[in-house]
């Protein structure tokens, strides 16, 4: 039941407290009626002044707002002025709906009437985005202009969705069908994907659920483009996939809107992923990593005929150098190392911390011969380098042994691959050390 009056523990996994502010008595009981309640608990307010007072209280996790009705500024100037990172939702039925207030960060835009599914959607996709902030806690750093791919067979539409994005700061392309647009995301996957449902040959359907599919485009949001009368395509656009929907004719700023909360939860994601695919030690990508490009890597050779090598190499005598001179020494020769690979291998190989002194490089679009010599590079380059010496750490040389294994000679998958190259690479310890092998 709603409620309203007194607080609730945010306890882990307890129920998100939604705070909606309007006098619109149709309004309450569409969103009491539609809501969660093994989710969310509502707390209704109809004046800014007490939402504002609630508010700065840390009552509510979700601000469900309705300006029309409205008799004040209140709420939005309180917002604007503390700069207050609560989830916005604003509730819009009509023309000019939309606050005129530019400095208010507006999330999300729920349209009246109100249905369980649209409610539902707007208040996980703003809290998931509020957790992600949370996690990331300022560490995402400036990167290239986001992508958007806008995918529509009327040039019409097309040309407005596209001017809508063109001052945003977007890297906007298009596509007019859906295998042009499934090309295209593979080419250069985008950051985002604006999907129109009604496509000549693959329809809307089908290209989410191929993208979803895509080792390099899981994890791109998409919205589709749906007409404001069908339900059943918005549900079935969701069970296959689609993070989001908007309705024709799109509404410019709902089309900003959530396009920027969207690209920002996409941003968040890739960061906080990126973080967690990274050795702490070196900086190199880690074996999660490693296990998810081999994957993408491996069906872009099967796909397009063409051979993948890998090169495990590891340090000789490594132990017993952690021994002698103990394992920071150790730790600040496995640091140096690896950005002499990273600095000696090609732009297009990947460098990846394997576990301990073990390393892996991945080289799409390479045979045995290129694997080798690739690989007798690096063994060249680590023996002729004097690593450095400070305090206790000692200056000198160091060898690597190396095995080499390509797809699709070696092995089938992933672990057929490296299964080759680890045999490859002890071989070359038993045959003397500071050598490259390549798989029997």
């Amino acid at each position: 039941m709603p409620w309203g009056g007194q607080t609730t523990l945010k306890c882990p996994g307890s129920p998100k407290t939604v705070m909606l502010v309007t006098p619109a008595q149709a309004t309450i009981v569409e969103i009491s009626s539609q809501l969660d309640y093994s989710q969310f608990n509502l707390l209704i307010v109809t004046s800014e002044k007490e939402a504002a007072e609630k508010i700065r209280l840390g009552w509510p996790n979700v601000l469900i707002f309705e300006p029309a009705g409205c008799r004040d500024n209140t709420l939005c100037q309180f917002l604007a002025e503390n700069k207050s990172l609560l989830p916005l939702i604003l509730i819009t039925g009509a023309e000019g709906a939309y606050p005129d207030n530019p400095s208010l960060q507006v999330n999300e835009i729920l349209h009246r009437p109100v249905s369980g599914l649209e409610l539902s959607t707007r208040l996980n996709a703003v809290l998931h985005l509020q957790q992600l902030e949370q996690q990331a806690q300022s560490r995402v750093s400036a990167s290239g202009r986001p992508r958007v791919l806008v995918v529509e067979d009327s040039p019409l539409q097309r040309r407005v969705i596209a001017r809508y994005l063109t001052d945003q700061d977007l890297d906007v392309f298009t596509a007019a069908d859906g295998v042009e647009a499934l090309e295209k995301a593979r080419q250069a996957p985008p950051d985002l994907v604006l999907l129109d449902l009604v496509l000549p040959g693959l329809d809307g359907f089908e290209v989410c659920r191929l993208l979803k599919e895509g080792a390099s485009t899981a994890g791109t949001p998409i919205v589709i483009i749906t007409s404001r009368s069908s339900r059943e395509e918005r549900i079935r656009g969701l069970e296959c996939g689609a993070d989001d929907f908007l309705v024709k004719p799109v509404d410019r700023k709902e089309l900003l809107i959530r396009t920027k909360s969207l690209l920002r939860r996409k941003q968040l994601m890739d960061t906080l992923l990126n973080e967690a695919s990274r050795d702490p030690l070196t900086g190199l990508y880690n074996r999660r990593r490693l296990a998810m490009e081999m994957q993408r890597e491996l069906a872009r050779a099967k796909r397009y005929n063409l051979q993948l090598a890998v090169i495990l190499l590891d340090v000789d005598d490594f132990k017993r150098y952690n021994d002698t001179y103990g394992h920071p020494a150790g730790d600040e020769v496995l640091k140096e190392l690896a950005g002499l690979l990273t600095v000696h291998t090609r732009e297009a190989d990947t460098v990846y911390r394997y576990g301990g002194e073990e390393f892996i490089v991945l080289m799409p679009q390479t045979g045995p011969e290129g694997g080798m010599a690739g690989a007798e590079n690096i063994r060249r380059q680590v023996a002729g380098h004097l690593f450095g010496g400070g305090g206790d750490r000692p200056a000198g040389h160091l060898t690597v042994s190396l095995g080499v294994a390509v797809f699709p000679e070696h092995g089938e998958n992933a672990d057929e691959l490296l299964c080759a190259a680890d045999r490859a690479m002890y071989r070359a310890k038993r045959e003397g050390k500071n050598r490259a092998l390549a798989a029997d």
